[in-house]
C-alpha cells in the first residue's frame, strides 16, 4: 500500500517497459507527441554532427525549471546520440528548494566558471537564449541548440537547432515531449525533477500553463516520488532569507496596486524572486516589482496576478538600454550593472526604476503609502524614494 500510494511500479515490470520503449503502467497517459516531435529530435542530432561532447548550459542562478530541464535534456542527448553530457550554469544555486532539487534527487552540474568549451564540444543552451543577458555562454561561443519558453530572440536563429516556444509555460515540458517522443522513460528521479520545474515555474499550473503543462505533469506525477517533493517544497531556509523578507517588510511602499520592495544587499540574487511571489499574496496588490543588490548587480522581479499584462515587454521598456531584462505575461525579471556607481546613485538609479514602473503602470500620481503601517500607530506616513519611511 505504501509504494503504490508513492506511484511506485514493480521493478520487474518498469525494467521491461524501459527496454522495450514502452511506458509504464498507471493512470491513462496523454497521448505520445506525434512525427513533428521525432523530427525535431532527429534535427538535434543533424546538429550536434561531428560533435564529441555535449554541454547543456543553463541560465544563471537557476530554477528548477531550468535545472530539471537540463538534466532532462541531457539524458535525452546522452541515449540519442553516445556521447558524454556535462550539465552546467552559471553563478549559484541559492534558494533553498532549489538547492534541495540538486542534493535531493542527486543532479551533477558543474560550475561554468571552471568549464572549458573547447571546439570538439557542441553546447545547447535550455531555458535561455543566446544574448540574453542572463546566461555564461562564453563569447563567441555559438549555441548548437537553443530550447527555450521565453519569447524569441532574433540571436536564436544563428543556432544550428532552434526551438522557442512561447506558448508554453514551462522549458521541462518541451523536454517530456522529447523523452515520450523518442521512447525514453525517465527514472524516478527525473521525473520528479522535471515535474516539480513544471509546478514551480507555473506555480502549480496557476500562471500561464498550457496543455502541454497538463499533459506533461499527468504524465509524470505517476512516475515521481511524493516523499521528495514534500522535502524540496519544504526545504530548510537558511536565515538569509527572513533577513531579506524582514528588510522589504520593513521598506516596501505601495501606490495603488503596485507595491515596490527594495530589499537592500541580498545573499543571493533569486532572494529578489522571492520577495516577488511572497508580496503578491498580499490583499489588493495587482504589481509587485522587488529589487536587491548581489555582488555588482542590481536584480529585479516582477509578479503580476493579471494573464494579459506583458510583464516581460514591460520590464523591456522600463530598463531599457541599462541591462538585460526579459520574461512573459506574468513574470519577469531583470539585471542591471552597478559596480560603478556610489550608495547615493545606486538609490537614485533604483528610486527612478521605481517611479517609472509606476508610470507605466497608471500609479505615478497615488501617493507612496508604507505596506506595512508602523507597529507604534499613528497617522499613515509617507514612504521616501528608497522606501524609508518620512514623517
Amino acid at each position: 500500500m505504501k509504494d503504490e500510494a508513492r506511484g511506485a511500479q514493480d521493478p520487474a515490470v518498469e525494467m521491461e517497459a524501459r527496454e522495450s520503449g514502452d511506458e509504464l503502467p498507471g493512470p491513462k497517459n496523454p497521448a505520445r507527441p506525434g512525427p513533428d516531435t521525432t523530427a525535431r529530435i532527429s534535427a538535434m542530432k543533424r546538429a550536434i554532427g561531428d560533435a564529441e561532447r555535449v554541454i547543456v548550459l543553463t541560465h544563471d542562478n537557476p530554477d528548477p525549471d531550468a535545472i530539471a530541464s537540463a538534466a532532462g535534456l541531457g539524458f535525452l542527448l546522452e541515449k540519442a546520440t553516445g556521447l558524454p553530457v556535462t550539465l552546467a550554469f552559471g553563478g549559484i544555486v541559492g534558494r533553498a528548494e532549489n538547492r534541495a532539487l540538486l542534493e535531493e534527487l542527486g543532479l551533477d552540474f558543474e560550475r561554468v566558471e571552471s568549464l572549458e568549451f573547447p571546439p570538439s564540444a557542441a553546447v545547447a543552451l535550455v531555458d535561455t537564449q543566446p544574448r540574453a543577458g542572463n546566461n555564461s555562454l562564453p563569447p563567441g561561443q555559438i549555441a548548437t541548440i537553443v530550447i527555450d519558453h521565453h519569447p524569441v530572440r532574433p540571436e536564436s536563429s544563428a543556432a544550428p537547432y532552434s526551438d522557442v516556444r512561447p506558448e508554453y509555460g514551462a522549458c521541462a515540458s518541451m523536454i517530456v515531449e522529447f523523452l515520450r517522443a523518442s521512447k525514453l522513460e525517465p527514472d524516478r528521479q527525473l521525473a520528479t525533477a522535471l515535474f516539480y520545474g513544471i509546478q514551480s515555474e507555473t506555480m502549480d499550473l496557476g500562471r500561464e500553463a498550457s496543455k502541454a503543462e497538463l499533459d506533461a505533469s499527468l504524465y509524470l506525477y505517476p512516475r515521481s516520488d511524493p516523499a521528495a517533493l514534500s522535502r524540496i517544497r519544504h526545504a530548510r531556509v537558511p536565515r538569509a532569507v527572513y533577513r531579506s523578507i524582514h528588510a522589504g517588510l520593513e521598506q516596501a511602499w505601495s501606490r495603488g496596486g503596485v507595491v515596490c520592495v527594495p530589499a537592500g544587499r541580498l545573499d543571493y540574487p533569486d532572494i529578489v524572486a522571492q520577495l516577488a511571489d511572497l508580496f503578491l499574496r498580499v490583499d489588493d496588490v495587482d504589481w509587485v516589482i522587488a529589487a536587491g543588490r548581489y555582488r555588482d548587480g542590481l536584480y529585479l522581479s516582477l509578479r503580476t496576478l493579471n494573464p494579459d499584462a506583458h510583464a516581460g515587454d514591460l520590464v523591456r521598456r522600463v530598463v531599457g538600454d541599462r541591462g538585460s531584462a526579459g520574461g512573459h505575461g506574468e513574470m519577469a525579471g531583470a539585471r542591471l550593472d552597478v559596480s560603478r556607481l556610489s550608495a547615493d546613485e545606486y538609490d537614485e538609479l533604483l528610486s527612478s526604476l521605481f517611479d517609472e514602473f509606476c508610470a507605466e503602470l497608471g500609479v505615478a500620481d497615488e501617493p507612496r503609502i508604507p505596506l506595512v503601517p508602523p507597529i507604534t500607530g499613528g497617522s499613515p506616513q509617507t514612504a521616501g524614494p528608497s522606501g524609508r519611511v518620512e514623517s
